[in-house]
């Protein structure tokens, strides 16, 4: 099996639910293959299901941690696009009640979103682990960024392939890919960034510098 986002060869780790588990050491990707992978449809129904509201004080709470991070630790960034922002665009309120220019994208539920204009910051919450193609949708986020923007993205981090088959995390079917601090900065080196800070949890930050 080869690695979907660093292309390198990989090993099977794990089979829970149904599902194969392969682990790339090179990368560190935890993935689940393709042909194991949702239907475009199942996944979308999956989706819709979320109660990923403006009321729900506990998703918002969560989604304030990148707003706050943006904030904190990233300059001049105006226009910022949160990148599979579901069939609730919560990120994007939050970002606009902060003074950000916000724009949702989600292939399932926003579709039509301008990205003709490059942005000063991509955030990308609980994204990731949807990706089907990781190394082909992280080319395509570095490119929506200006030189010097910044990426914000938060996924739980991996406990291992050892771990993968009571990680609870592993259990939604419409997770596919799965990353670590290693995998970051495996991104950073591979894409043109610069990590300015990851929590080892899920939560970091990187910086366009290609």
């Amino acid at each position: 099996m080869i690695c979907r986002l660093c292309g390198q060869a990989a090993t099977r780790a794990a089979r829970s639910r149904d599902r194969d588990f392969y682990h790339c050491q090179h990368c560190d990707l935890l993935f689940v293959p393709a042909d194991q992978h949702l239907s475009h449809s199942a996944a979308r129904a999956r989706y819709a299901l979320h109660r990923n509201t403006i009321d729900n004080e506990g998703y918002v709470a969560m989604l304030e941690r990148p707003v706050r991070l943006l904030r904190e630790h990233s300059n001049g960034v105006h226009r910022v696009l949160d990148y599979g922002c579901g069939p609730g665009p919560v990120l994007v309120e939050l970002l606009r009640r902060e003074g950000y220019e916000a724009v949702g994208y989600d292939p399932h539920f926003a579709p039509d979103a301008d990205l003709t204009r490059p942005f000063d910051a991509v955030t990308s919450t609980e994204t990731f682990e949807h990706f089907a193609d990781p190394g082909k949708d992280i080319a395509r986020i570095v490119k929506l960024l200006r030189p010097g923007g910044y990426l914000c993205v938060m996924t739980l981090f991996h406990p291992g392939a050892e771990k993968i088959e009571d990680w609870w995390y592993a259990r939604d079917p419409t997770h596919v890919s799965f990353y670590t601090q290693k995998t970051m900065e495996w991104m950073c080196d591979a894409f043109g960034l610069a990590l300015l800070t990851c929590d080892d949890k899920n939560l970091t930050l990187m910086q366009k510098v290609l």
